[in-house]
């Protein structure tokens, strides 16, 4: 499909030209540089800090833990301090921060100051957290416990004719964003300019308000940002605070900019997760009952894993119906690097469980996977594990028979059984077969998924976002708004939605800077909730406009709006918005969001509507492995989506393939080990992400199921991609090899080992 002009992303222009600027491109006059000291330790008492007294220490600023007046960064608890005061809990915590007029100074000076440690004992694995005598957090290292029920587990165990367990893991993954980290702060006499990369910029204001006491007026200013996938969503306080310390100490701006290895080293991860799970099956397989445990990484401190560790169990019955139910859901406290947000959300680790949980049901009952999966999708009218009945918007099975019918999914499957049995048995016999494409194993995998659009449970009412739309002189309507845009098309979607609802030119749409000073907190860029809960407040205040607009010329002029064709008219004067707009300049709307009242949720019990609504999406991945190198390549993508409404189809697109590549890279490229709590990788030359060479032909299709509370039915949709890959991908190996996967990533390696292992036992 050809995109129109006015489809194209209204940003595309100037980063394509290399036009805009980023944080590092500022030039500040008495620009100083900081740097971070670090720990080298997991864990370590410190005992002190010393100053090599023939280096000249007038010539830079040192900030340590003494220096701060409220010494933790504000987010869901209180403890993770801005700089390590007595005790490190990870390799990589902030001990100390320098600044210097150039990097280099700075640098230097960090060679003069050195830390005396003794190490203590560690925590490096989560299922060691809650019963160590070591204790990071609470009595028992638990950021948070969550435990859901539904119906009787009892009543599903007596009548089940197979019980299917699985044990699965996932791994740590990395946002590899192309801008690194990056802030800088400008002091003045009673406030503080930060300005940098970010996703949420009152998180960063609160962050500091609460840091320096109030005693000083925060003013949070996104630059253009280069890439998020949420690792600018809870790190940019704690980057923004170190910056503003050592601004206001120094009396210079100062920079705080991450080269790729401090970057990767130091910054958030994807939580690792482990779970254990039990399905009480039927001879059809269809479900009676599942009892799912989950443990979640979150590191040494809490960042967001309580609500990482919600929306994972909260998505862990998949998409799927489930007549009873139990989720005993973990986050826990261990010496490493915090975990934090990354796309899905907690949402990829619990949907991976439990798709691997459906083959494995196939393969005990020896069931073609497709059809398991069909059994137990849930549909409209059905309740969650949270008793959650949904009412509007359930796609889970039309997305999938439609993923299905255009992937040609069941011919290709008994094909490729075919094909690939001669070259496993040469594979079991050790001999390997030649590697070129006519030798290559072939599998079809499939997975369905979905993901709750908005924050979890009452979130969105604590929140209560707010949004102003501002008439200018020009005649244009000017969105104020905190939400910001981080290469997902935010700015686009926000001018197609007003100027749709006020019946204009997407061109006639302005948007104000991201600065706290000017725009009102409508709440963070995250949890796919841009599109659907803000992009809901900008239908309401254009009706609003339209509304006062023709009650004002209905009275002075008797001219009202034209709904059908987008104008003023009364009598013979026929007015456009514009030259209606320019007389009204200067009115102002002001929209706040609550959710409709029929959504209810219980945050005690964990009962009722978890999420307003989700959107639902099944793909089918086509697999080569190389039975030689045993590189394994997706070749080719199926995916559909149902996203209630797509505000720009082909952004969509994009949004899609984009989110689906990165899911390939978790299931089969991006690994990362911990070695005595210190990460294994520097960057791009041993991290390894899927390029071009690896991306497959992709085959995408939008569903529109519309859901009555967003902006023309839209739905969320920046994370769901990312959710399904993984399991699909994972999905073609069980269908090729006829084994367990139940880990991510599989490398190379991990099959060859496989064939290693089987080799040996049939020898």
């Amino acid at each position: 499909m050809k995109a129109s002009p006015k489809e194209f992303r209204v940003d595309a222009a100037e980063k394509l030209s290399g036009a805009t600027s980023y944080i590092r491109d500022e030039q500040i006059p008495g620009l100083w540089y900081g740097t971070t000291v670090r720990s080298p330790h997991p864990r370590a008492r410190i005992r002190e800090i010393h100053l090599d007294p023939h280096f000249d220490w007038n010539t830079v600023t040192i900030v340590t833990a003494q220096d701060i007046p409220n010494n933790y960064v504000a987010m869901l608890e209180n403890d993770m301090p801005f700089l390590a005061e007595k005790v490190v809990n990870y390799v990589g915590e902030p001990v100390a921060l320098i600044a210097a007029p150039t990097r280099a100074e700075a640098e230097e000076a960090k060679k003069h100051l050195r830390v005396d440690y003794e190490p203590l004992p560690a925590i490096l694995d989560m299922l060691e957290a809650e019963k160590s005598s070591i204790k990071l957090f609470g009595e028992n290292n638990l950021f948070k416990e969550i435990v859901i029920e539904k119906g009787n587990l009892e009543t599903a165990r007596e009548k089940a004719a197979a019980v299917v367990e699985l044990e699965a893991r996932t791994g740590y993954q990395e946002h590899l964003y192309l801008e690194p980290q990056g802030m800088i702060a400008i002091p003045e006499k009673d406030r503080v300019i930060l300005k940098g990369s970010l996703q949420c910029p009152y998180y960063v204001k609160n962050a500091l308000t609460t840091m320096f006491a109030g005693l000083k007026h925060i003013t949070v200013i996104q630059a253009p940002t280069g890439g998020a996938f949420g690792g600018k969503e809870d790190f940019p306080s704690l980057l923004a605070g170190h910056a503003a310390l050592l601004a206001v100490k120094s009396g210079h701006p100062i920079a705080m900019f991450y080269d790729r290895e401090e970057d990767v080293q130091v910054t958030t991860k994807r939580h690792p997760s482990y779970h254990h799970d039990v399905a009480y099956v039927d001879q059809e397989g269809c479900l009676l009952g599942l009892d799912l445990h989950l443990w979640l990484d979150g590191g040494a401190y809490c960042t967001l894993s309580q609500v990482v560790l919600a929306r994972a169990a909260l998505t862990a019955t998949g998409s799927y119906y489930v007549p009873n139910v139990r989720i005993h859901a973990k986050a826990v406290a261990t010496n490493t690097v915090p975990s934090g947000a990354f796309r899905g959300f907690g949402g990829p680790q619990a949907v991976f469980a439990m798709e691997m949980l459906m083959e494995k049901i196939a393969q005990r009952l020896g069931l073609p996977p497709h059809e398991v999966r069909r059994k137990n999708l849930i549909k409209e009218g059905q309740d969650t594990a949270t008793e959650q009945v949904l009412k509007y918007s359930v796609s889970a099975r039309e997305t999938f028979e439609d993923v299905l019918q255009e992937s040609d999914y069941e011919q290709k499957y008994r094909q490729y059984q075919e094909w690939n049995k001669p070259i496993l048995e040469k594979l079991r016999k050790g001999e390997y077969p030649k590697s070129n494409r006519h030798d290559r194993l072939r599998g079809i995998g499939l997975a369905a998924f979905l993901h709750g659009a908005g924050f979890t449970g009452t979130g969105e009412n604590k929140i209560q976002g707010k949004i102003r739309v501002e008439l200018t002189a020009e005649g244009k309507p000017l969105i104020f708004s905190a939400q910001t845009e981080m290469g997902q098309g935010e700015q686009t979607a926000f001018r197609k939605i007003l100027s749709d609802a006020l019946y204009i030119d997407r061109d006639d749409v302005l948007l104000a800077e991201v600065n706290t000073d000017k725009v009102p907190d409508s709440g963070p860029t995250v949890a796919s909730r841009t599109t659907m809960v803000v992009g809901s407040l900008l239908v309401d205040a254009a009706e609003e406009i339209i509304q006062q607009l023709s009650y004002r010329l209905k009275e002075e002029q008797g001219v009202q709006f034209d709904y059908r064709r987008g104008y003023f008219y009364g009598g013979e004067q026929i007015l456009s918005f514009r030259e209606v707009a320019q007389k009204y300049a200067g009115l102002t709307v002001e929209k706040q969001y609550h959710h409709p009242p029929i959504i209810k949720f219980d945050d005690i019990r964990w009962k009722g509507d978890a999420y307003p609504v989700f959107s639902w999406a099944a793909a089918v991945a086509e697999v080569e492995v190389d039975p030689v190198t045993f590189e394994i390549r997706v070749v080719r993508y199926f995916t559909t989506h149902e996203i209630g409404k797509a505000i720009n189809y082909n952004q969509a697109v994009a949004q899609i393939e984009g989110g689906s590549l990165q899911g390939i890279g978790y299931a089969l490229y991006e690994k990362i080990k911990l070695q005595n709590g210190k990460f294994d990788i520097s960057g791009f030359t041993d991290y390894i992400i899927p390029a071009t060479t690896e991306t497959p032909e992709f085959q995408v299709k939008i569903l529109e199921n519309p859901y009555p509370f967003g902006p023309f039915g839209a739905k969320g949709l920046g994370e769901l991609p990312f959710v399904g890959a993984a399991p699909a991908v994972l999905s073609a190996l069980w269908m090729i090899f006829g084994k367990e996967f139940n880990h991510l990533p599989v490398l190379p390696e991990d099959l060859l080992q496989l064939f290693s292992k089987q080799k040996n036992t049939e020898g």
